[in-house]
């Protein structure tokens, strides 16, 4: 059936969430929908598929406080009813913060997304003004080399991927890493990768990828 509505979900991926990879997140997402009987709209083929969209899939061991999902619909439906019933199905580690209608015609998140935010929260004690020095050798550099991931043979560019990066503390006194990097369809950097480039990676740390910029 023709979708007759889009809706783009907000919602939380924490805790020992964290570890479920993007596909088995799709189809955990699939299957709270297909119990709340949401009216799904599904693909055309052989093998249908609900007609989901997520706007960045988040990487196995990051938490994510505000990650954005679409799904289409066969039938309308009123968000802020169906925000309850969904919430009433989720376990520990997803939380969902809300649900808009956007247009039917908007264009892809993936296609507007530009950049992301995450904090890397130290728990070790490490002390503030080396990393801040690390922090801006680093950003000193005019090119930061580092392996592909799926080709280590191969080489590329993380530093124009770079686009901010500090040094803050929490309540607790821990500090905190904030990245902004690139991501979408002109590149995607990962925090760890900037982690191990200030040599952090043995630090115990979790990675939180708190929004994403369109």
């Amino acid at each position: 059936m023709t979708p007759v509505q889009r809706l783009r979900l907000c919602y939380a991926k924490t805790g020992d969430a964290r570890y479920i990879g993007h596909l088995d997140a799709a189809r955990f997402w699939e299957r709270v929908f297909r119990r709340v009987d949401l009216p799904l709209a599904y693909s055309r083929g052989f093998n249908p598929q609900p007609r989901m969209q997520f706007a960045s899939a988040l990487p196995v061991g990051v938490e994510g406080e505000r990650e954005l999902m679409d799904v289409w619909l066969t039938q309308r439906i009123d968000p802020e009813v169906w925000l309850n019933r969904i919430r009433a199905h989720l376990p520990n580690g997803f939380a969902l913060h809300g649900i808009e209608e956007v247009s039917l015609d908007a264009p892809s998140m993936q296609s507007q997304l530009h950049s992301a935010t995450y904090e890397a929260r130290f728990d070790a004690k490490l002390d503030p003004h080396e990393l801040e020095t690390r922090v801006q050798t680093l950003l000193a550099q005019n090119e930061i080399l580092r392996p592909k991931r799926k080709r280590p043979h191969q080489m590329y560019d993380l530093r124009p991927l770079i686009h901010e990066l500090s040094v803050s503390a929490d309540a607790e006194g821990r500090l905190v890493l904030r990245m902004t990097l690139a991501a979408g369809a002109q590149g995607n950097a990962r925090a760890s990768e900037v982690i191990e480039s200030l040599g952090l990676a043995n630090m115990p740390h979790r990675v939180v990828r708190t929004d994403l910029h369109f």
